[in-house]
């Protein structure tokens, strides 16, 4: 596995690859196949690393599997002494919009004409795979698209949504603060014991503990919370247009139990739309899977891709 920081979109972005880097050519008469993961909201890659490696473990083929993390959702570390754009460039480095042009730039930059991309988009990263269906020069490249819990419609009519519009964005100044003491203020040991400590109670994983340690720093935590606020205010109404045009293209996973994409957005969306292909979850698996079901998400995923796959 590899990881490093790139400029995409005049921002700093951590990237993670299983197998084939993205700047490496591929070889001769090697897969076409590329597999690229948007993530969430947090779009931290380190949540999703045992994901991928499912994923990988069940490919019949080699196909590089990439995850671009969300610009600005990754600090660099201080000793890099890379400088990040600014609050004041919000709307052209952080913002909801910035950040579909975000995974757009990195696609016709990284991803070649003739691939055959197999896009994964997890909650708000399904909003930007449907989005970027919309460029010509991407949707070429796009052979399958697996959307995970997509938040794609009315975010803000959920009751995580309501919960995020009454509760915590509007204490969000004092959870930054609370995160700046917490960072600032203890050595990384005891950073990493209370994590895990509160995570006993809460479902956190000891291998996700680095992953919420990113997203604790509070210039981070203030991006992804400004994120979220955007999401709520603009992911509206369903792209009715774009999934019917592509629907030969989609696959949906919806929750059971899911708070931010309840079951009632998966039945409106069949009765709209008869023939999509999307399966409402039996196995429990919750809307941040990447925390306790990305082993079984992953096998999920592979075998599609595996059936998916031309070569």
């Amino acid at each position: 596995m590899h990881r490093a920081l790139i400029n995409c979109n005049q921002v700093q972005t951590e990237v993670v690859s299983q197998g084939r880097w993205i700047e490496e050519d591929p070889q001769p008469h090697s897969s076409k196949q590329i597999v690229l993961l948007i993530p969430g909201n947090p779009g931290i890659p380190r949540f999703y690393e045992d994901f991928i490696k499912a994923i990988n473990s069940r490919l019949t083929s080699e196909i590089p599997i990439w995850i671009v993390g969300h610009a600005g959702h990754v600090q660099p570390p201080r000793d890099l002494d890379i400088a990040m754009p600014s609050d004041q460039k919000w709307a052209e480095s952080y913002s909801l919009s910035a950040q579909l042009q975000h995974k757009a730039e990195f696609i016709k930059k990284y991803v070649p004409e003739d691939a055959h991309l197999h896009i994964i988009g997890h909650s708000i990263g399904a909003w930007f795979v449907l989005n970027l269906l919309k460029d010509k020069d991407i949707n070429k490249r796009i052979q399958r698209c697996y959307l995970l819990f997509p938040t794609i419609e009315y975010m803000a009519e959920t009751r995580n949504g309501i919960f995020f519009n009454i509760f915590i964005s509007r204490i969000a100044p004092v959870l930054i603060f609370l995160s700046w003491i917490f960072t600032s203020m203890f050595p990384v040991t005891v950073q990493t014991f209370m994590i895990r400590t509160f995570g006993l109670f809460y479902g956190i994983p000891a291998r996700s503990v680095r992953a919420v340690r990113e997203m604790l720093d509070p210039r981070v935590l203030h991006r992804i919370i400004n994120l979220a606020r955007e999401e709520m205010k603009y992911v509206r109404e369903a792209d009715h247009e774009i999934i019917s045009k592509h629907a030969d293209k989609l696959w949906f996973y919806y929750g059971a139990s899911d708070n931010w994409t309840p079951v009632k957005y998966y039945k409106n969306i069949m009765l709209k739309h008869p023939d999509l292909n999307a399966q409402l979850c039996q196995r429990g698996f919750q809307h941040s899977f990447v925390l306790k079901d990305d082993i079984d998400m992953g096998h999920i995923i592979g075998d599609l891709i595996n059936e998916n796959s031309k070569y």
